[in-house]
């Protein structure tokens, strides 16, 4: 495998260097699958990428759509006070396989996203990238880091634009990051 320097990936992201976590890890990990580098550095809809690499349609099952508080540091991601956001949790499983590809937390801020663009995410298998793409909002993501957690799990913050104001934050954790069955 080719070796590079940590810049290369590091420019993806808006606080990489802040982390506690190399991001040389997603080049020096033989476990990670190389097209799963070009995931975690993407800023498109992550149902449709795990689907094309994997083959197979992807379901996303909400397990949490409540209210919840982000952290100082979410709130900080998101450019808030201690504005209550709709918390919501979800994994990406294969409709085929039942693998379960990610698992997510995002925290949506209310007044900064349209009503309708709210309520359609509240129907069972709604995605959030999905949702963004059919709703037309006009947005940009804004990758903040990626690491490497317990269990060699890869993790990625990023955040959604809408408006010139963050309005969503993601972190995803990528459980299953092996290379695609044929």
């Amino acid at each position: 495998m080719l070796k590079y320097e940590a810049p290369v990936l590091s420019k993806f992201f808006l606080s990489q260097t802040e982390t506690d976590q190399s991001l040389a890890d997603l080049g020096d990990d033989d476990r990670l699958f190389p097209a799963y580098r070009a995931v975690m550095v993407s800023d498109g809809t992550l149902t449709q990428m795990l689907s094309a690499l994997h083959l197979e349609d992807i379901v996303t099952r909400c397990e949490e759509n409540d209210e919840g508080l982000p952290d100082p540091e979410q709130r900080s991601w998101l450019e808030i006070g201690g504005e209550p956001c709709i918390r919501r949790r979800v994994t990406l499983n294969g409709a085929s396989s039942g693998r379960t590809y990610v698992r997510a937390l995002s925290y949506l801020y209310p007044p900064r996203l349209p009503a309708p663009f709210l309520d359609e995410l509240s129907r069972p298998g709604s995605s959030l990238g999905t949702q963004i793409l059919r709703s037309r909002i006009p947005s940009r993501r804004e990758l903040i880091w990626v690491r490497r957690g317990a269990d060699s799990v890869y993790s990625r913050l990023y955040r959604i634009i809408v408006q010139d104001r963050p309005a969503i934050l993601i972190q995803e954790d990528f459980v299953d990051i092996g290379a695609p069955s044929q």
